[in-house]
């Protein structure tokens, strides 16, 4: 304790590296939790598919609309069916628009799925009947009880559908499956569908549960789900289903983000980088407190060599310096430990809840044995690690050595230059993996996506009526370069389907478009040509694909060339595009093929401008809409707004490394001077 400057030095690194080591194991928690706020999830199940495309099995997360009401009808061994299908959508209170989520799901849903409700139920007895979170309770009503007021929901067709708000509860953890804030009956997914959208449609997807109390009867349950494959393959040639698989609700989360599964529509948990990354920097940096801890304590040890010699002549066995030794070292651990959790709780969550906002990790120290366990076996390894090694080597030198001053001991052995190479060389892994984050975030943004991704602004419209009012509207602004229309657009709408040329079937990403589209999103066409305006035959027969598409397919000269769309469907390439980036630089490149659609098929509206006058271009846009559409929101959007996630994340991760090795290498310099100096 008379080294008070290193004592400190060791403690507030060390309670630094343990505070860093917290927050790794609340990241590991978060995902080691999901959904252990739901009673029944032993006895929960989710029914997805299992899709046989050139001899590959893939699993998706959802299952045809109609097995639902199959597995209510023929499989009595099943307790319960939930069918869950989120959406969103504009709601007016009085005359306030909001815009938010709402996710249709079957009565049963709430007593299934544990929700704390703070007044009302989640009964859904009736088509009318809405569940919000209190969070969306303050929201749409403030301070007045939401129980029983009347809510709108403002449909795209202008057609209007009531609610009446009957039950609040409590907005579900962030490590819940589902992040939904509102809740009405399966139904009303049908009351205003268009088409073949029915409910005993093997068409459309959705995602479905069934609790089955007994687990003896999953096996056979997923047996008799068999013959309802013949049902989705008779209409969806497009999707072989070889079996649907009954998994376990609980681990569902974790298990969905690890494998990518696709079919997904609940929450996901962290993905397995995200939780190994930060858990191993933590480490990293808790290994650099101790080579510290062990460093100093060797360094300083020459003071104390005499009380050793004479602690020894007085009878001390060695197992009792050695006790002390590691008896001091638990302490500063120990102390360590205190200020660490403190640091944790008021500096470093709150600040990584901040980075990555969709994690909101909750500290619950004495709710779950977890963390004291964790707590516990940090304070004895650190302990151990840090005072093993000092204590072994100072108790075993000889009093006659120590006194007669024939010993000579410092910090100059090869074993406190191995620890010291080796917190630089961490440190150093560090500040390079900052640098690289650093550049990746650079050439991220500045990487050629395909597309224009700085000069268009976009939103949703319902079809060729509203768009022409709108773009009428709009063209009297002459910061605007161009206005188009289109059906499909990037990040928004398209469908992924196998498509064939000559012996090979791959699968692609397909866009219907306008002619317009193209040029207006500053898609270069390599060879070949556009779309000619209202062509018919283009409409009927002609495709435009991307270079990687001609590439998967081996076309050396692809104009012309024959693709087949469910087996019956032709179409001839007259253009080819560069490549383009569907899904962001998240996953790979898919193929691409766009096709001209029709002229009365319009969901969206493009507009192009320079990139210095998209702001005011945007709010333009929205001034002129809330005219024209009083009853709709305006949900306006950039699409570099595409690219912020992902430079989010790189700007996220060089704060993270940025914070965590500087310290760390800097007090290197400062233990190679208190070894230097003993």
């Amino acid at each position: 304790m008379k080294n008070k400057l290193y004592l400190s030095i060791n403690v507030f690194g060390m309670a630094t590296s343990i505070a860093c080591c917290i927050v790794g194991f609340f990241n590991y928690d978060f995902n080691a939790g999901f959904d252990h706020m739901h009673k029944n999830a032993a006895t929960i199940y989710r029914v997805g598919s299992v899709r046989e495309f050139q001899n590959e099995l893939t699993e998706f997360g959802h299952a045809p609309i109609a097995l639902g009401n199959a597995i209510k009808k023929n499989i009595p061994e099943v307790d319960a069916v939930v069918r869950y299908s989120p959406s969103g959508g504009n709601f007016r209170i009085k005359d306030d628009l909001f815009s938010g989520d709402l996710t249709y799901v079957d009565p049963p849903f709430f007593a299934l799925f544990t929700y704390d409700f703070v007044a009302g139920n989640g009964d859904l007895k009736n088509r009318n009947e809405i569940c919000i979170s209190d969070e969306l309770a303050i929201k749409y009503f403030g301070k007045e009880q939401a129980l029983g007021k009347p809510l709108t929901q403002m449909l795209d067709s202008g057609k209007t559908k009531e609610y009446i708000v009957a039950g609040v509860f409590k907005k579900q953890p962030s490590n819940s499956s589902f992040n939904t804030q509102a809740f009405s009956h399966y139904d009303n997914t049908f009351e205003f569908a268009k088409g073949d959208f029915k409910e005993d449609s093997w068409k459309y997807r959705n995602n479905l549960f069934v609790q089955i109390k007994d687990p003896a009867r999953v096996s056979s349950i997923q047996e008799q789900l068999k013959q309802y494959t013949a049902n989705n393959n008779k209409i969806r040639e497009d999707f072989i289903i070889k079996y649907f698989l009954v998994e376990p609700f609980v681990g569902m989360a974790v298990r969905d983000s690890y494998a990518e599964k696709n079919g997904t529509w609940t929450q996901a948990g962290s993905p397995l980088a995200a939780v190994i990354g930060i858990g191993l920097m933590g480490l990293f940096v808790l290994l650099i407190a101790i080579f510290n801890l062990t460093n100093t304590a060797i360094a300083i040890s020459s003071r104390r060599l005499k009380e050793i010699g004479i602690r020894k002549v007085m009878g001390s066995m060695r197992k009792d310096l050695i006790f002390q030794f590691i008896g001091e070292t638990t302490l500063i651990c120990f102390l360590s430990l205190v200020l660490g959790i403190a640091m944790a709780e008021q500096l470093l969550l709150p600040a990584f809840n901040k980075l990555w906002p969709e994690f909101n990790m909750v500290t619950n120290y004495f709710g779950r044995p977890n963390f004291l366990i964790f707590i516990v076996l940090t304070l004895i390894l650190t302990s151990l690690l840090a005072g093993s090694y000092p204590a072994f080597y100072i108790s075993k030198f000889e009093p006659a050595s120590i006194l007669k001053g024939t010993l000579k001991f410092g910090g100059t052995n090869a074993f406190t230059r191995v620890l010291l190479c080796l917190q630089f060389a961490i440190s150093l892994a560090g500040i390079v993996c900052s640098f690289a984050f650093t550049d990746n975030a650079t050439f991220q943004r500045n990487f050629d996506m395909g597309f224009d991704k700085k000069g268009i602004v976009f939103t949703n419209v319902n079809g060729r009526s509203e768009y022409e009012t709108y773009r009428n509207a709009l063209a009297e602004n002459p910061d605007i370069i161009s206005i188009t229309g289109t059906q499909a657009h990037l990040y928004r709408s398209g469908f992924n389907d196998p498509v064939k040329h000559e012996d090979k079937e791959i699968e692609v990403d397909i866009f219907d478009v306008s002619a317009e589209y193209i040029p207006t999103m500053g898609i270069e066409v390599t060879a070949g040509r556009n779309f000619e305006p209202d062509s018919e035959t283009d409409r009927k027969e002609s495709v435009i694909i991307t270079e990687g598409m001609a590439r998967t397919f081996g076309m050396t000269d692809p104009i012309g060339k024959e693709i087949i769309w469910l087996d019956t469907v032709k179409y001839y390439v007259v253009g080819v595009v560069q490549d383009i980036y569907t899904n962001g630089l998240w996953d790979k490149m898919e193929p691409v093929m766009f096709r001209y659609a029709s002229k009365d098929n319009v969901n969206h509206i493009l507009v192009k401008a320079n990139a210095d006058k998209l702001i005011s271009v945007n709010q333009f846009m929205e001034a002129k809409w809330k005219i024209l559409f009083p009853e709709k929101l305006y949900d306006g959007d950039y699409m570099d707004e595409q690219m912020v996630e992902a430079d989010t994340v790189n700007k996220n991760l060089v704060k993270m490394f940025a914070c965590g090795c500087p310290y760390p290498f800097g007090n290197g310099f400062v233990h190679l001077g208190v070894i230097e100096h003993h």
